[in-house]
């Protein structure tokens, strides 16, 4: 398996995650074919990936002459059908799924389409905390499955999950970590554990940050710069929580959970109340910030959602 024989990959799912891998595809010279079942994805996802390219090009390639946008948005193209992302995945030499983080949906599409996937093609989940074993063994090669956890914002961030379970051959697993060399990020190699390395520490961390909101002991801004200014992190965990999505951070924390039972990882009441008002973060314009595009406009009052001592609620007097 030679990395720079890579030309194309196909990705499933063009929401935030998927388009900013896409992103990645492009800068490093990929030809990228893109689906996604949701047809509203496909002109939100070429603007973003507009957008990621636009950023690549400031912020790591200002001095680069060879570096085009417009050339990179022209090896990018959406089908439309299941039929026609399968043809083209014949010539594809990666397939990246970055669908929603739900076990079964993930499966049911990996037993679907990858026995119509050419042999030689490896195969990659963004999958940030479920069972990379249990998707390898539904997708029918479980051999040449691999998890790469990009971290958010993808096309920002260098660092990448490299997931290995027991089944995955060597060889698609040093050949998945010589790609993501070769397009500039920095592999590591995790273990398939419930949430791997990284969300094995961060989950606690960032429900822990939630609660504290939720008892009134801090509010977003403070919070966020205590983080940042006082231990180094680019940014705190309620905007980083915004970037993520609050309904997948339910996702995230609940698959873990049951996987786990450890009860720092069971969502904090202020996630299921912020899904319920549609306040999902930077994708509904409004989370732990109010959102203009990627820009934030404000921090937001939480104090509506403090949670107040259970005697007074109930009348129980001391």
């Amino acid at each position: 398996m030679d990395p720079k024989s890579v030309k194309k990959v196909g990705v499933i799912g063009l929401g935030k995650m998927g388009a900013d891998w896409v992103a990645n595809f492009l800068e490093t010279g990929f030809e990228v074919i893109g689906y996604d079942a949701n047809t509203e994805m496909f002109e939100r996802s070429r603007k973003q990936v507009a957008g990621d390219l636009n950023w690549l090009k400031k912020k790591k390639h200002a001095d680069d002459a060879d570096f085009d946008v417009d050339a990179c948005l022209a090896k990018y193209k959406i089908v439309e059908t299941e039929d026609a992302f399968v043809a083209e995945l014949q010539s594809c030499q990666i397939f990246l799924e970055a669908i929603f983080e739900d076990i079964t949906l993930k499966c049911d599409m990996l037993q679907n389409l990858t026995p119509k996937m050419p042999a030689g093609i490896v195969l990659w989940s963004n999958t940030s905390s479920l069972s990379v074993l249990t998707m390898a063994e539904a997708c029918g090669k479980p051999e040449m499955f691999v998890g790469t956890h990009g971290m958010n914002p993808v096309h920002q961030m260098p660092a990448v999950e490299v997931v290995r379970h027991k089944k995955v051959s060597n060889e698609a697993l040093q050949f998945t970590v010589d790609v993501l060399t070769l397009m500039g990020k920095k592999p590591f190699v995790a273990t398939d554990v419930s949430g791997f390395w990284v969300n094995k520490h961060l989950m606690p961390f960032m429900f822990e940050a939630y609660r504290a909101l939720e008892r009134g002991e801090v509010t977003v801004a403070d919070g966020d710069w205590g983080l940042k200014g006082s231990l180094g992190h680019p940014q705190g965990v309620f905007k980083l929580s915004d970037f993520i999505g609050m309904d997948t951070m339910y996702r995230v924390g609940m698959s873990m959970y049951l996987a786990t039972q450890d009860p720092r990882l069971y969502p904090p009441l202020i996630v299921m109340r912020m899904i319920a008002r549609n306040e999902l973060g930077v994708k509904t314009g409004k989370g732990f910030y109010e959102w203009d595009g990627f820009k934030i406009v404000k921090e937001r009052d939480f104090s509506d959602l403090v949670i107040k001592d259970a005697n007074k609620l109930i009348m129980i007097k001391e």
